[in-house]
């Protein structure tokens, strides 16, 4: 009995390892079964696929009509930079200024003796050759230049609303500074004793001031076009300080104090002014870029294999979706080559658009690394630029509106550059699935699918970004679709 129940028991237990067998064996699959596909029956009415699509033809493009004018507490470019891929890009900028420290009593003290003007700033970022000295110019505005509602671009001219004669030279020798002292020149000269002279009304008055003194405009120097740096200062901490002596009222031949004026070009409490603009002169002579060719976008222009994207207002890549790509694109609800299937719902479509150094590559490693520093961390994707209008899936505004609740936001649609695939990525089912609805109401009509033409730019919230890329183009850009043909 014993041993028939020994017997019993080593059969379930043999029977039980069989199954385990079997089933471990039926997990072990080749299938990808990550979106559920293989959990559809052959007899359902839907099934999952994936493709890559390519078809684009890629150009290289420029708009002056990226808006400048800087925001609040703001930032202001200044200096200049060279390099063979993207020339030569010189920013400078105009602006408001307004008294933010004054002298302890009212006016400058009894006969004040000018001593020193000193021109202040508070880098924040900066790319170039940190061991240059760069010298600077300082003008003054010389009339009204900005009603409150002022749209800027990046090539307004600011040479009509200043003065042909500079105010002040400065340097600046490292972006660890935070002033340096400038050197007035003749009309520099009038311009102090004017500040000096002005009452103290006028001093407290936003309305009265910015009518007297309408701002100032700083440009690097322009004798040459060597590379040098740019900088980028915070607006509140940007201006001029002003460094006097008065004398003793009872001894008059007595020096009394050492007086501080300050003026900055945003003051957080000024119920007027604060208006400020960045401008960004862009030369491409004698580099890549220049010899490409920008704004060639026609049908009868050459297609670039590779396209550039920099801050700025400079140039960006230009994306035209091909016919091909539409009708490709269509050929996925094709009824006769899909088994039946004719109706497609894009799950996901992924576009990548890679960086023209391999990453992976050890040997390109000591290339790659300063290419990856020097490319924008993030770009969008409009269909209509100077709107800054963006494709459905990057809407900037909307994005915008939620980060301002706190935390910063982000849409899926992503756009960061990915250091480790070496490429952007960018989620665009919306922009696809549009497509593909605009051809199937216009049964089969080319001209009915609209937006075809995309321009890749930064973000729109870092319009004025140092960043710079080389990106391929053409047919080495990929979207990658996975969608659900359903009968």
């Amino acid at each position: 009995m014993n041993c028939n129940k020994m017997s019993l028991r080593r059969a379930i237990s043999a029977l039980v390892a069989l199954c385990a067998a079997v089933v471990m064996l039926g997990a072990c699959t080749e299938v990808d079964d990550a979106l559920g596909s293989d959990l559809i029956p052959e007899n359902q009415r839907m099934t999952i696929r994936i493709d890559t699509l390519r078809n684009l033809e890629t150009y290289i493009a420029q708009s002056d009509s990226v808006k400048s004018r800087i925001k609040g507490s703001g930032y202001a470019y200044i200096g200049q930079l060279r390099n063979d891929t993207f020339g030569l890009r010189r920013c400078s900028f105009i602006s408001q200024i307004l008294p933010t420290q004054l002298p302890y009593r009212a006016g400058f003290g009894i006969d004040p003796i000018f001593d020193s003007v000193i021109f202040t700033y508070s880098i924040s970022d900066y790319k170039g050759d940190t061991m240059a000295a760069q010298k600077f110019y300082v003008y003054e505005v010389n009339r009204k230049f900005v009603p409150e509602d002022s749209t800027f671009y990046v090539n307004f001219d600011a040479e009509g609303y200043v003065n042909p004669e500079p105010l002040f030279e400065f340097e600046i020798t490292s972006p660890t500074k935070t002033s340096s002292r400038a050197y007035p020149t003749e009309a520099g000269l009038d311009y102090i004793k004017r500040l000096m002279q002005t009452d103290t009304v006028t001093y407290y008055n936003d309305t009265l001031w910015v009518n007297k003194f309408h701002g100032l405009y700083v440009v690097p120097e322009q004798t040459d076009s060597e590379s040098k740096v740019i900088y980028r200062t915070e607006t509140s901490y940007t201006g001029l300080e002003l460094w006097l002596r008065d004398h003793d009222s009872i001894d008059n031949n007595l020096i009394l104090d050492t007086i501080v004026a300050s003026y900055a070009c945003y003051a957080k409490d000024a119920k007027m002014g604060n208006i400020a603009a960045n401008m960004v002169e862009h030369d491409y002579e004698g580099s890549i870029v220049g010899a490409l060719g920008v704004n060639d976008t026609l049908a009868s222009d050459p297609i670039q294999r590779t396209i550039y994207v920099e801050g700025m207002g400079g140039v960006m890549g230009y994306v035209k979706v091909t016919d091909q790509f539409v009708e490709k694109l269509a050929e996925l609800g094709d009824e006769a080559k899909n088994g039946g299937y004719s109706t497609v719902s894009i799950n996901q479509a992924m576009v990548y658009f890679p960086l023209t150094v391999n990453v992976k590559d050890p040997a390109e490693r000591p290339v790659a690394i300063p290419f990856l520093d020097a490319a924008p961390t993030r770009l969008g994707m409009y269909t209509a630029f100077a709107s800054l209008t963006g494709i459905p899936d990057y809407d900037h505004e909307y994005e915008e509106s939620l980060s301002n609740y706190g935390e910063s936001y982000k849409l899926p649609y992503g756009g960061e550059l990915n250091r480790s695939r070496g490429c952007y990525t960018m989620d665009v089912t919306a922009y696809v699935q549009r497509m593909w609805s605009e051809y199937q109401r216009a049964d089969g009509n080319l001209d009915e699918v609209k937006y075809r033409s995309i321009f890749v730019a930064p973000a729109a919230d870092d319009m004025f970004t140092l960043g710079q890329v080389a990106l391929q183009g053409n047919d080495a850009i990929e979207i990658v679709l996975t969608y659900t043909l359903m009968r």
